[in-house]
């Protein structure tokens, strides 16, 4: 068993060699380089259980997985699905797919067994490892699982462990080109949209994210966001391991939370990605002491994956003294821009300048480019935008156009040259980081008996960044009927549960329609 305890030597800073990352056209690359140049260094800390592991270590386990996913079947290409909660199995599971030359394909371990179905059967994975929550569900379904208990002996490491046996990793030359990722997403018709990464769009979008948000090889990096979503794949994950870091592992932000800044200042923590949910809990979380002094080592918060009101991010540096990066990206192309709260002419609000593989326009619905401070549609070109769609080349090419990625979002560029995020054309509601369809809702709402037609709109939210309200029309017939707002809250939480129900209801006479008879949903927002 290879995996063992350590102290971490907090004192102990290695330059990055810049050279040895650069010749690397995988992670897998990435990782043999780490576990050869600094083997000892801890690559991955998980404090809950005291479990560590060093880059060598992790080589080593990563070479197990994949030996250990070959003998399930999984081959290149295959997809491997991963459906567990943030555990430090996570990480070799993940590289030793990628090592394989397979398709590693993350979901979030709180997707409902239902929902988890409707995209492994869209998928197809060679083999699912998940949870006790879903795995006897999905295995009753024909896929091949592994179930994933997680317990202070590290039961996984010692399944695939090499025993009275002669393995040898398979010898898959990675093609720079081909799929590595599949990352879940939900499509605007409610069905599984998956996005494709390669190889080369993973490399271009980290050594990007590393250069532009000075990251290095002395820096711990502090995972609370679940590792099913992309943010904190894209933001540390990869990043600590591009730079040969320490990751600093917790199955949640619950678990820390007024335990936070001892975290930080024990663990001597220099990178925090959040989202604004978060970032309002923090606020209100009555700590005991805070003294800025202690959490030094943590210059600035990164925060994300749902709309960042100006207010919130300007009382958190005005309580913490520690500013908040406003970050944007879409699953699509990853983390586009960077918002360095440490310039000396930062202001809040913007979502900064272009990381230096994007090229950004703002176009009008013609595709011609707006003049600085107009609206436009944000439109996106670089090494980092993924391939395709999975099994959907059709959306790819409505979507990717000339080599850009039109994203759906409005903003404008001012005549500093800084970028800002105005809102989204589409409908689509983020609620803390989360996708909220509004067909999916209004559908449920529309088998209420008083309901005669009904719209869902996001509204602004310090909490989430956004929560979910609706307009209705009633039936002309009903009874009048006591209380109906509070019958039309309690049957979509029934149906939907809280947190996709909406929080209230507006009763109108009539909704807006367009010449066609379209709903005009962006009016009622």
């Amino acid at each position: 068993m290879c995996t063992v305890v350590y102290k971490i030597s907090l004192g102990y800073v290695l330059m990055i060699d810049s050279s040895r990352l650069n010749t690397s056209t995988t992670f897998s690359d990435v990782l043999k380089n780490n576990a050869r140049s600094r083997p000892d260094h801890i690559a991955i800390l998980e404090p809950q259980r005291n479990i560590s592991i060093t880059y060598k270590e992790l080589d080593d386990l990563v070479d197990q997985v994949a030996i250990w996913l070959d003998s399930k079947g999984v081959k290149q290409g295959g997809v491997v699905s991963v459906v567990v909660k943030n555990c430090i199995e996570y990480f070799p599971i993940y590289l030793g797919a990628i090592r394989l030359g397979g398709i590693i394909n993350p979901f979030p371990a709180t997707l409902s067994p239902f929902d988890l179905l409707k995209n492994l059967s869209y998928t197809e994975p060679d083999v699912v490892v998940c949870h006790d929550t879903h795995a006897a569900y999905i295995k009753s379904q024909g896929f091949n699982v592994y179930e994933l208990n997680l317990c202070n002996d590290i039961q996984f490491f010692d399944d695939i462990s090499i025993k009275d046996k002669i393995s040898v990793v398979p010898d898959n030359v990675l093609d720079a080109n081909a799929p590595a990722c599949l990352y879940y997403s939900s499509g605007t018709t409610d069905d599984p949209k998956g996005i494709i990464y390669s190889h080369d769009n993973m490399m271009s979008l980290i050594g990007s994210i590393v250069r532009g948000f000075g990251h290095n090889d002395s820096d711990q990096h502090l995972i609370l966001l679940p590792l099913g979503h992309t943010a904190s794949i894209n933001y540390s994950f990869l990043p600590a391991l591009y730079t040969g870091a320490t990751i600093v592992l917790y199955d949640s932000y619950l678990r820390l939370r007024t335990n936070l800044w001892t975290a930080i200042e024990e663990h001597k923590i220099t990178y925090m990605q959040v989202v604004p949910s978060i970032l309002y809990s923090i606020l209100n979380t009555p700590f005991s002491t805070y003294n800025r002094d202690q959490v030094s080592s943590l210059s600035y918060v990164g925060c994300g994956s749902a709309p960042l009101s100006i207010h919130m991010q300007t009382e958190f540096q005005e309580k913490f003294d520690i500013p908040v990066a406003n970050l944007y990206g879409l699953s699509e192309t990853g983390p586009t821009h960077f918002d360095n709260p440490l310039d000396s002419k930062w202001q809040p609000g913007s979502i900064g300048l272009p990381l230096d593989v994007n090229e950004i326009r703002f176009v009008d619905d013609e595709g011609t480019e707006v003049p600085i401070d107009d609206i436009g549609e944000i439109i996106v070109k670089g090494p980092n935008v993924f391939t395709d769609y999975f099994k959907n080349k059709e959306l790819y090419s409505k979507v990717v156009i000339d080599g850009y990625f039109y994203t759906g979002d409005l903003g404008y560029i001012d005549s500093l040259g800084r970028q800002y995020f105005v809102e989204r054309k589409k409908d689509l509601i983020i609620k803390a980081g989360v996708n909220i369809h509004p067909g999916e809702i209004e559908e449920v709402l529309y088998e209420h008996k008083s309901i005669a037609e009904v719209l869902v709109v996001g509204i602004d939210d310090e909490f989430y960044g956004e929560d979910v309200k609706c307009f209705a029309v009633l039936n002309k017939d009903n009874n009048a009927e006591h209380n109906i707002e509070q019958s039309i809250l309690d049957f979509a939480r029934e149906r939907l549960g809280v947190f996709k129900a909406p929080v209230s209801v507006e009763f109108v006479e009539s909704l807006p329609k367009g010449p066609s008879g379209k709903y005009l949903r962006r009016a009622l927002r």
